[in-house]
């Protein structure tokens, strides 16, 4: 085997070598100068996309395929490609495949991996909000059917991320087409989710459940999180109903044309009486959607309350007790906090679709039906009867590094507070309690002198507390704790004179119609103290006439004090005439349908009955004669004016 190796080495070294130069450094490279053409398919170029990293994207096939893949990472890749096609405004093509996009899409929220649940969420987020709400109509059904699946579903982690999916819709979808569409069914899976039914004889028929979702969080955060979502469920189906009762009271708009019969009505049109059968002949019978409310409330009451029991503050050692009775307010931990303030803003969702309805339905059964099962209950767990310990202050935190306070509605709760007295105002309608009335007035005192310090909706929700406490409970609360309610009035007001109320969202507006409703009322004015108790008000409101603008309620409780005689307004509107007169023509009528000439004549009305005090006729005609003279308004006001003036 050796020798054949080597006569092949000697074979090798007998061939003849051919010598031949070699090609320079610089001529050894590929050439590369030759031409190309890309081959186009148009289709293709059509629905493919290219990102901005250059890599392509899936097109529209491709993308609804890999949609119902059983891989979550095809899924996933899937669901980003969705979103940026349309973060690109790319998403024309998608309009014509928009069911079987939404069925892809909103099945990730069932998929078992929390990840491709997220991106399900963001491609539908992302979707919604480039679609109009009749473009998704036709296919909502798709949506809330996945929803209530995932709302339903055995995985707690599913169950937990739906709440997600409900964020998307709540903010995405118009309170109409949520409420008409599914906010009944999805209540009830709202409830299943904190919940059980019980099988015994109790009354109660739910009792709450234990849910830790994915063991990240307590039972209590868990509650709180699914209370939040129903509360905003509830708020779309007041929205709604808002909705409705705005539109069917909105005048009919008529276009002359001399080429077709035109109908007027000459006297006020027939009133049709749209109330239920059982409204129209009083009875008791409930029906339809007030059955529907009314067994909303008989769910939920029982659970809201036993929430509470769980979180409140439990019995402490009886130093620490008899320490809080002493600085008179009961301290919650960050959770309780927390659970309060979601608990009192569902009770007072619930009455306020109480009111809606009955409002439209000209009855109050479901109100006193609410009153007579539930005010005891409320009391006893909520305000300990007497509201003794009230009102409830939470624990201050230990700061973490990134120094974010955690303080829920703030240190004083605020609007866990100010919510509990509306409450009561509308659990107690007829009001018998003297101590716990006088504890809810001393707190709102404490309140408007820390005005300032307030934000807007927590001032708003003062405002609320007030009317309650001022203008609905009126002649009964007055009778019970009489000089208590006059001094909140008295402060009231001269937080408003002081401007306390902040001008933004209307809050300073709110606090002026309230005033103004309670001048306009003529026996709850005087009871309250007539003139002595209402003089600075009286003398600060010619002034709001000087303003740029002016609330349609307050004009008309200053019309209410002209036809009353009311010396002290009328007096203070004489003193301020020039700069009424000057302002005239500026001033604009917030929430006034009439035209602008009838509104300044209405303004104008109120000087005819400050003429007839003694001694006011030569004063106005001097202002008068001023105006005149420096032509400060217009000609035919001028001339109007000096017809009341003149006019005997």
């Amino acid at each position: 085997m050796g020798g054949h190796h080597k006569k092949n080495l000697r074979a090798e070294k007998a061939k003849v070598k051919l010598k031949g130069a070699k090609l320079p450094k610089g001529l050894n490279v590929t050439k590369t100068d030759f031409k190309v053409r890309k081959i186009e398919i148009r289709e293709q170029l059509r629905e493919s996309l290219v990102n901005e990293k250059g890599q392509r994207q899936l097109n529209l096939k491709e993308t609804l395929s890999r949609l119902k893949h059983h891989s979550s990472k095809y899924k996933s890749e899937a669901l980003r490609n969705v979103r940026d096609s349309i973060k690109s405004g790319q998403a024309e093509h998608l309009i014509g495949h928009l069911g079987e996009l939404l069925q892809g899409i909103a099945s990730g929220s069932l998929d078992i991996e929390h990840a491709t649940r997220l991106e399900s969420f963001k491609a539908l987020d992302s979707l919604m909000e480039a679609l109009s709400p009749e473009a998704v109509a036709p296919f909502f059904h798709i949506l809330s059917s996945y929803l209530r699946c995932a709302m339903t579903h055995i995985q707690p982690a599913i169950q937990e991320d739906s709440l997600l999916m409900l964020d998307v819709l709540l903010e995405r979808v118009p309170p109409k087409l949520l409420a008409e569409k599914s906010s009944y069914i999805i209540i009830g899976n709202f409830i299943d989710m904190i919940s059980r039914s019980r099988h015994d004889q109790e009354k109660s028929n739910r009792l709450l459940t234990l849910n830790l979702g994915q063991g990240k969080e307590s039972t209590i955060k868990w509650r709180t999180k699914v209370m939040l979502r129903l509360e905003q469920i509830l708020k779309t189906l007041k929205e709604d109903d808002s909705h409705v009762t705005h539109n069917s009271s909105l005048n009919k708009l008529i276009h002359y044309d001399d080429h077709k019969p035109q109908y007027y009505n000459v006297l006020s049109p027939f009133r049709v009486d749209i109330r239920e059968l059982y409204a129209i002949c009083q009875e008791k019978n409930v029906k339809g959607k007030s059955l529907q409310l009314q067994r909303y409330v008989e769910q939920l009451m029982p659970l809201i309350q036993d929430n509470w029991l769980e979180v409140r503050p439990q019995q402490q050692q009886q130093q620490q007790k008899d320490q809080q009775q002493h600085h008179h307010q009961l301290l919650l931990s960050m959770d309780a906090a927390a659970s309060l303030s979601v608990l009192v803003n569902l009770m007072t969702q619930l009455w306020s679709l109480i009111h809606q309805y009955e409002s439209t339905n000209n009855t109050q059964e479901l109100s006193k039906w609410l009153v007579e099962n539930y005010s005891k209950k409320f009391l006893n767990n909520f305000l300990e009867n007497d509201a003794s310990n009230f009102p409830y202050h939470q624990m201050p935190e230990v700061k973490k590094k990134s120094g974010k306070s955690s303080l829920i509605g703030g240190e004083y709760c605020y609007q866990q507070n100010l919510s509990l007295i509306y409450l009561t105002c509308k659990f107690l309608p007829q009001p018998n309690q003297a101590k716990l009335f006088k504890n809810l007035i001393n707190y709102l005192h404490i309140t408007l002198s820390h005005l300032k310090t307030l934000n807007p909706f927590e001032q708003l929700q003062v405002v609320e507390a007030l009317r309650c406490i001022l203008l609905d409970l009126d002649f009964d609360l007055l009778d019970l704790v009489p000089q208590e309610l006059k001094d909140l009035l008295s402060f009231s007001m001269e937080a408003y004179e002081q401007q306390g109320f902040t001008t933004r969202e209307g809050v300073a507006n709110r606090m002026l119609s309230l005033l103004s409703e309670v001048i306009q009322q003529e026996r709850l004015y005087r009871k309250f103290g007539g003139n002595e108790k209402f003089v600075n008000f009286l003398n600060y409101l010619p002034q709001l006439l000087m303003k740029p603008s002016i609330n349609e309620g307050t004009l008309r409780a200053m019309a209410t004090l002209s036809r009353q005689m009311n010396s002290t307004f009328l007096n203070a509107l004489i003193v301020s005439a020039p700069q009424i007169l000057q302002n005239l023509e500026k001033l604009q009528i917030a929430g006034g349908g009439q035209i602008k000439y009838e509104n300044q004549t209405r303004i104008l009305n109120f000087f005819y009955y400050a003429k007839q005090l003694e001694g006011n006729g030569d004063q106005l005609r001097t202002i008068l004669a001023e105006v005149q003279t420096k032509n400060q308004i217009d000609q035919e006001l001028m001339s109007y004016f000096q017809s009341l003036i003149t006019y005997n």
